[in-house]
């Protein structure tokens, strides 16, 4: 995957100043006593937002095997009004419907903790961009045969092309904390930072070259990802959680139609998450 002069310039900003952190979080002795005890569970329920880096997706199959270059994606998300926060976002019937995230954790050590966690986001290809595209077409009555240089436009009888059901993943992560400050053990104020693997589980929603709208659930890949954040104990075990997540999505198994056509595709994501939820 070639990143755009944009993406990479964000990512050299970002990194130094993340690792900055982690080391500080991991390394620095705390000062401050601590309401997360070894032995102790914890759960989480919240929301984010996403942005993503432009990508290379190839397609594959009948009639076809093709690149795009630099694709660029948005998130999206449910309008936030009075309305939509009942309806969607605290409705227990429509919990799943905006980007969400949930998270069980169990702490092996003081202020350690490690966690199984599922994170909801949605990919959309943003339609009727023009790219640069590379290789063969024919099918459907779509006939191309790229050369350097050419572009196609992005257009909905050419390609949709989303995770919104979602670009989910799956993971396993640790975190550890640095408490720094504590009011009688009631309410506290932590650092944290972390990492994590696991897999890409996406429904992808994609109608390719004219054919019939494909959205099966599907193992695509894999990812990797570090997050930094603060966490807000408001009394006792219940606590506020805000955390960046700074992630690498290889989906190298995008399926794209339900007689075996395939995409491939890999790029960088960020996470905002905003969560609620209880230690015991």
């Amino acid at each position: 995957m070639q990143l755009t002069e944009k993406s990479s310039a964000a990512v050299k900003l970002w990194q130094p100043a993340l690792v900055s952190l982690f080391l500080s979080i991991v390394f620095m002795p705390a000062h401050a006593g601590t309401m997360r005890r070894q032995g102790d569970f914890y759960g989480y329920w919240g929301w984010n937002n996403a942005t993503y880096s432009d990508s290379d997706i190839h397609f594959h199959g009948e009639g076809h095997d093709f690149t795009l270059y630099d694709v660029k994606a948005k998130d999206r998300q449910n309008d936030v009004n009075v309305h939509q926060v009942f309806h969607s976002y605290l409705n227990p019937g429509r919990l799943t419907i905006p980007q969400y995230n949930w998270r069980f954790g169990y702490f092996i050590q003081d202020n350690w903790s490690i966690s199984l966690g599922f994170d909801h986001m949605k990919y959309v290809m943003v339609e009727d961009q023009t790219v640069n595209a590379s290789g063969e077409i024919n099918r459907n009555g779509i006939v191309r045969d790229y050369s350097d240089g050419d572009t196609e436009v992005l257009s909905d009888d050419f390609l949709s092309y989303e995770h919104t059901d979602g670009f989910n993943m799956i993971s396993l992560e640790t975190e550890k904390y640095l408490p720094l400050l504590n009011w009688q053990n009631k309410m506290d104020f932590a650092l944290f930072a972390g990492f994590g693997a696991g897999v890409l589980y996406p429904k992808s929603n994609v109608r390719l070259l004219g054919g019939e709208r494909n959205d099966e659930w599907h193992v695509a890949g894999y990812s990797t990802s570090v997050k930094v954040g603060f966490e807000a104990s408001l009394w006792k075990g219940f606590f506020f959680r805000f955390l960046g997540k700074y992630g690498y999505a290889d989906m190298d198994d995008v399926l794209t139609s339900n007689h075996g056509d395939k995409a491939s595709q890999k790029f960088y994501y960020d996470e905002y998450i905003g969560v609620f939820g209880l230690r015991f």
